[in-house]
């Protein structure tokens, strides 16, 4: 393994974070990891340079991964070249000012087969404000705050050798255990499996593997229901839902969908499944009774029209949202499936996930730019930004701005400014 300390690559400071507006986002789609904040004062209007920017820092590296927040640091991670090798690497930022306090080298191997549009550096990692969790498909870790690695496993060795689009599947946390997920990409070779590993040691808790399905990239969902924990992942042609201490599946719905990548979201007892590739995508809405292995699955409404393929959706004050490829962004009622309003978002390759909080819903491209649309069962436009950088990373809520990775920088927009 592999550790260095960055100094500050910082280009922009504009004015200091105050710490007491610090909030967390500790996974791929903050809480929960269904994309809402409940932060206030979200920003509308920005520029790469200067309106609402506190800082820009640059970036060693490329990655796809969103940022995190914990503690008053954004984390996330990257990958450059060296030589033959990449390194991957976490890195630490100061929410604050935009400095990179430390960059660890968690692994160095040759380059595995990916997608044109994945990076060696694609799944979010996970923070829980001692440690920071990381996955590189073939090697899970844990960092100290200081940037110290604590454990690193090996947890798929066929990974560099089975690669077809690369890893995608972001970490998550249960109360007692790290959650990764890696299906085989093909149909003839490998099996797919999802995993717990301890927190503390990175000793596997329990693995769950199968051979029927394949290709899916979606982020697992942890389901607070009953009192309990579920641990909910969408596979190709159904959703389960398996025991996050032994992996035991508590229940299954067959959905038909293709190559999930888009991640479900969930409000109450609607679960919100959108997503699929090619000519078999499908949205579904369904409602959830009962609980565990108890539980009872009612298909409320399914549709086959403006599903994305990348962008997960969001719930938000009684509504469903999503945006296609195409920036087709649709506004649901969620019960009956009816169609508020539907509009075709300035901007093309909408694969960055939807986040809502402060009466908003942001909704971005490959090409960084922004539409911050108005939450609520009438379509209006608050605003349209552009940071002139391309993106595949989702936005962020956390230390009082909103983060977004775009090219090789990661901005941080307060409104306050």
């Amino acid at each position: 393994m592999f550790a260095r300390v960055a100094g500050a690559l910082t280009l922009v400071v504009f004015t200091a974070c105050d710490r007491d507006r610090a909030a967390e986002w500790p996974q791929f789609r903050g809480p929960g990891g269904v994309g809402l904040t409940d932060g206030s004062e979200l920003p509308e209007r920005w520029a790469p340079d200067s309106e609402n920017v506190r800082w820009r820092s640059e970036l060693p590296g490329q990655g796809n991964s969103s940022p995190v927040v914990a503690g008053g640091r954004a984390y996330l991670t990257t990958a450059d070249r060296d030589g033959d090798d990449v390194e991957r690497s976490v890195l630490a930022i100061d929410a604050a000012s935009g400095a990179i306090e430390w960059q660890t080298v968690v692994v160095r191997e040759p380059s595995e087969d990916t997608h044109r549009l994945n990076t060696y550096a694609a799944p979010t990692p996970a923070a829980d404000g001692e440690h920071v969790y990381a996955f590189f498909g073939a090697v899970l870790a844990a960092l100290d705050n200081a940037g110290r690695i604590v454990w690193s496993r090996v947890v798929d060795p066929d990974y560099r050798s089975l690669s077809h689009y690369g890893a995608a599947s972001s970490v998550v946390l249960t109360r007692g255990g790290v959650v990764v997920a890696r299906d085989r990409e093909d149909a003839e070779h490998g099996v797919g499996w999802l995993g717990a590993f301890d927190r503390g040691t990175g000793e596997e808790l329990w693995r769950r593997s199968w051979d029927d399905t394949c290709c899916s990239y979606a982020t697992p969902l942890i389901l607070e229901r009953g009192g309990g924990e579920e641990v909910l992942f969408t596979h190709a042609a159904r959703v389960t839902s398996y025991d996050p201490e032994t992996g035991a599946t508590l229940w299954s719905q067959p959905l038909a969908q293709n190559q999930p990548v888009a991640s479900p979201t969930v409000s109450g007892d609607l679960l919100a499944v959108f997503t699929g590739a090619d000519r078999v995508r499908n949205g579904a809405m369904l409602r959830l009774t009962g609980s565990g292995a108890a539980t009872e699955v009612e298909i409320l409404w399914q549709t086959r029209r403006q599903i994305p393929q990348v962008s997960s959706p969001v719930l938000y004050q009684g509504l469903l949202y999503t945006v296609a490829d195409n920036g087709v962004m649709v506004c649901y009622e969620p019960e009956t499936g009816e169609i508020k309003w539907q509009k075709r978002l300035t901007g093309s390759g909408f694969r960055p996930s939807l986040m809502a909080g402060d009466g908003k819903v942001y909704a971005v491209d490959s090409f960084g730019h922004t539409s911050v649309v108005a939450a609520g069962p009438e379509f209006e436009l608050i605003a349209e930004n552009a940071l002139d950088e391309p993106s595949n990373s989702s936005p962020a809520w956390g230390a009082g701005c909103l983060l977004l990775r775009a090219g090789r920088y990661l901005f941080c927009i307060d409104s306050a400014l």
